[in-house]
């Protein structure tokens, strides 16, 4: 199931209602227009021809606004945006999205032809809320003739997914727990 959509172009596969406002907004204003537009997040801009710059995303709003007790109606969207803006190109694989987004630590990203934001590829978008669209993240980075496969749970190295699979199946799915630190998940 995951080759139908590794391969895909992550154009294919982005939500295309992407809302830009500009820095100066106030996050009550943002989180209004996310709610109304159905998105979780919105792109920062500093021109008038809304060029982003960064994004603010639900969490955003959370841990940096209600969670530090700053008022939404005071804050600006630059003061709580992240930057700089990690993009992918409209052409590029869906599988090389997946860990580009992995690598920054992200579950969002900007897709772009010639140079504008044409949609908004999000790890919602790529695997659904259902089991359907299942990807396997292993999958995901297919390991090179001289790489290696690292364990997510206990950072054990293996040549191979296959033995990957085994070890986890044995050490950490066997015993009923998953073992290692899981908050890189």
């Amino acid at each position: 199931m995951y080759q139908e959509y590794a391969d895909k172009k992550a154009l294919d596969v982005a939500e295309t209602n992407v809302v830009v406002l500009d820095e100066s907004i106030c996050v009550a204003d943002a989180a209004r227009a996310m709610r109304e537009k159905g998105v979780s997040s919105v792109l920062v801009s500093r021109t008038i021809a809304m060029q982003p710059v960064g994004i603010v995303t639900e969490k955003d709003v959370l841990y940096r606004v209600v969670a530090e007790h700053r008022s939404p109606f005071k804050t600006a969207l630059k003061e709580v945006m992240s930057s700089p803006l990690v993009t992918i190109d409209e052409s590029a694989l869906v599988k090389d999205a997946v860990v580009l987004m992995r690598k920054n630590g992200i579950r969002r990203m900007p897709v772009a032809k010639g140079g504008k934001v044409v949609g908004m590829l999000t790890l919602k978008s790529i695997i659904g809320d259902s089991h359907e669209k299942s990807i396997e993240l292993i999958d995901v980075e297919l390991p090179t003739a001289t790489s290696t496969v690292v364990c997510p749970y206990c950072e054990s190295k293996f040549d191979n997914k296959q033995d990957l699979s085994k070890h986890i199946d044995r050490l950490h799915l066997g015993s009923g727990l998953l073992e290692g630190d899981l908050r890189r998940w």
